[in-house]
């Protein structure tokens, strides 16, 4: 008997110790790393297999822009934010059928590093690694930004019969314009920028610019803002609320003084008015002209107001408010209350601390990583403009959705029907969502009605980016949340990527697709239903198309 137990004991105690070692031989941050590795595979109109059925219902594109190349030659990029942009793109023709292209950006910036094998001097976010020499900051500063890696975005020429205009763009005024269906880089385009009523030709350098411009009510225009640093002592800089046309064609709707220009990602809208938030996270010219490097160049100030610009869309009247510090780089939405009333909500964070360690050397170490606070929080703020006052609020987390983390999202998606309307939904990114590992990122839902519908999504060792929420056709919507969200996860384990279904209502994944490459970090992208039309031939080289067949044939 005593014989018996003791052996049961022991292969208890051996299951035990088998089932530690296999999971201690299980990397919990498997296949991180690839997220912030160059990949030069290029390919274009590769068919991809879901592992359902996908809807016929579903046309159109879902174009993503993102990091691409670290390194060229010798040099390397010191932030991740500089990595030459690379596109990604997701058709689906309607007949249940999807392909898959992906592309580096031919900025002018990325096709002369490339030919000289070394990374060219051009002005970028932070710096690289060996530092250029004097002479070629200088020659950085001349040429500016050139590499739109961040978003896409259609606008539409109507003086030219309404054409679609599908461009890429980053926080400058220049930006790229692109043929969306194969990819292919057309020609770089920076607009005139257009007088308003304190224009000062050569007196400004007019470059910042946002990579999320919002459309205008009601209209094919959309809208964006300049900001121009003045770099003469006594003529104060300015910033301009600045309405897009076209490509090339810009209008000035407001433009009003500051004595300094913060930096800003985005903004936002509603019916009648745009809602700038001005922290105070300032330029400083001297700085960029020394280093050549902007990013070192803002200096923080986290003890004053953040200041609030609220602007109106017909008259151009600009009212101006200030609320307690708070740093954001995405707004989620805004719209209008009966009670005249604006209500702007954000992910907001403390100070721009997190975007310094978004350096590519600390990104790739697990120790430095899991160090920093990644978590921003969703704040709405209540703008009213009669007594010129905006008051905050927070949204309380239920411990009853076990969902603990759902207020802390960034890189927000909304419904975009309900875009500038009251709504509930806004999903995001939540990395460190454990508070622990920056690698264990997950896909929140969090409900802004406070009516417990928060739900999470999160797979270990897959690392999602951001998603685009695809409504279901109005003969199946009735609610919402009724829509899928388009999600590509990097499976860490298999080192390659998939595009996931996400049912928004539930946050369950229907439907994925693996990829024969894997997609580095992405950063943002747009799902266009008006494009459906597939690329007459298939583009690859004899390397891609040896993994195509073992991607395709191997998916588990």
């Amino acid at each position: 008997m005593l014989l018996k137990m003791t052996f049961s004991i022991f292969v208890n105690f051996a299951l035990v110790a088998q089932i530690f070692t296999a999971v201690s031989a299980v990397d919990v941050d498997a296949g991180f790393d690839v997220f912030f590795k160059t990949n030069m595979e290029e390919m274009e109109n590769v068919p991809i297999s879901f592992d359902k059925p996908i809807p016929s219902w579903l046309k159109g594109t879902l174009v993503r822009n993102g990091l691409g190349r670290f390194e060229v030659g010798h040099r390397n990029f010191t932030h991740s934010f500089d990595a030459f942009g690379k596109l990604s793109s997701w058709i689906f023709p309607g007949n249940g059928s999807a392909f898959f292209t992906t592309k580096f950006l031919q900025s002018d910036f990325y096709k002369e590093s490339v030919a000289k094998n070394d990374i060219a001097s051009y002005l970028m976010f932070e710096s690289v690694v060996p530092k250029f020499n004097e002479v070629q900051k200088l020659e950085a500063l001349a040429r500016g930004i050139d590499n739109m890696n961040v978003n896409v975005y259609k606008f539409t020429d109507q003086s030219s019969g309404n054409i679609s205009q599908y461009v890429v763009l980053n926080d400058f005024w220049k930006i790229y314009q692109i043929e969306p269906s194969s990819l292919t880089t057309i020609k770089p385009v920076t607009a005139s920028v257009p007088n308003g009523k304190h224009s000062g030709g050569f007196a400004f350098l007019s470059f910042l610019s946002s990579a999320h411009p919002l459309p205008e009510s009601g209209t094919l225009n959309h809208f964006t803002f300049l900001s121009s640093v003045s770099l003469i002592p006594g003529i104060k800089s300015k910033i301009s609320l600045v309405r897009i046309k076209s490509t090339t064609e810009r209008e000035v709707v407001a433009d009003w003084d500051v004595d300094k220009v913060p930096y800003m990602h985005s903004f936002s809208a509603t019916e009648n008015y745009v809602i700038i938030f001005a922290a105070p996270f300032y330029i400083n010219v001297g700085k960029i002209i020394r280093t050549a490097e902007p990013f070192k160049s803002l200096d923080w100030f986290e003890n004053e107001d953040t200041t609030i610009y609220v602007i109106h869309i017909k008259s151009g009247h600009v009212q101006k408010l200030s609320i307690p510090n708070v740093f954001s780089m995405h707004h989620i939405n805004a719209f209008e209350r009966n009670d005249s009333k604006i209500v702007v909500d954000v992910s907001a964070y403390t100070s721009p601390a997190f975007v310094k360690n978004l350096e590519v050397a600390i990104l790739r170490d697990a120790q430095k990583r899991n160090n920093f606070d990644a978590h921003a929080m969703v704040k709405r703020y209540v703008i009213d403009l009669v007594n010129e006052h905006a008051t905050m609020e927070t949204f309380e987390t239920n411990e009853s959705t076990g969902v603990a983390c759902a207020d802390k999202l960034d890189l927000p998606t909304i419904n975009e029907q309900y875009r500038y309307k009251e709504y509930c939904f806004v999903y995001g990114v939540v990395l460190k969502w454990d508070n622990v590992r920056l690698s264990r990122i997950a896909i929140v839902k969090k409900d802004l009605c406070g009516q417990n519908r928060d739900r999470m999504w999160f797979v270990p060792n897959h690392y999602p980016m951001e998603s685009w929420f695809v409504p279901f056709p109005s003969h199946l919507s009735k609610d919402e949340d009724d829509g899928y969200l388009l999600v590509p996860v990097l499976d860490g384990i298999k080192k390659t990527t998939y595009l996931a279904f996400i049912d928004a209502k539930t946050m369950k994944t229907t439907h994925r697709a693996y990829l024969p490459t894997a997609v580095p970090f992405g950063l943002h992208g747009r799902f266009f239903p008006e494009l459906v039309d597939v690329p007459n031939k298939t583009k690859f080289n004899r390397v891609t198309k040896r993994k195509i067949r073992y991607s395709l044939f191997n998916k588990t």
